[in-house]
């Protein structure tokens, strides 16, 4: 699965302006929802998921990004968002630093290797040297998405 293809540029927020961790992922969820051909996803059992899984452990991974993650009954298919917050956020992230990037996925409960290694390859894009710098000074949906297509390029497969 390839970045590029996961994080469709429809699903890019690049001033998301939430208050709170729950804003910005039912934020998340309409972009990653908008960016599907109908049917869409259903909003709430995904925001659930992701809530959910929020209240076992952080997903703030350090260096200001996040990578709320679920696997969920019913969805056809593994989708994401990318927001990148006006404001950092407290997210309870491991290194304590407030969180301003923020990757979504969601994976059909059926595949979990699937979504194993979607976020293994989230993870290794995102720690490319620079990458996070980058993403933060990116000025449009397109760069961002430019950007997506460097890290698969970087971490192969």
């Amino acid at each position: 699965m390839k970045l590029i293809e996961l994080l469709p540029k429809e699903a890019v927020v690049e001033g998301l302006g939430a208050k709170d961790k729950k804003g910005a992922l039912k934020a998340l969820v309409e972009a990653l929802r908008a960016s599907r051909k109908p049917p869409r996803p259903k909003l709430e059992p995904i925001l659930r998921a992701l809530v959910q899984r929020e209240s076992i452990g952080t997903t703030g991974i350090g260096g200001g990004v996040a990578l709320p993650h679920a696997k969920i009954e019913g969805i056809p298919s593994i989708m994401g968002a990318f927001g990148r917050l006006s404001t950092g956020l407290d997210w309870g992230a491991v290194d304590g630093e407030r969180v301003d990037l923020v990757f979504v996925l969601v994976s059909p409960a059926s595949d979990p290797n699937l979504h194993l290694a979607a976020l293994q390859r989230l993870n290794r894009g995102i720690r490319l040297p620079n990458m996070a710098r980058f993403l933060r000074a990116a000025k449009s949906a397109r760069e961002i998405s430019d950007l997506f297509r460097e890290m698969d390029e970087a971490v192969g497969g």
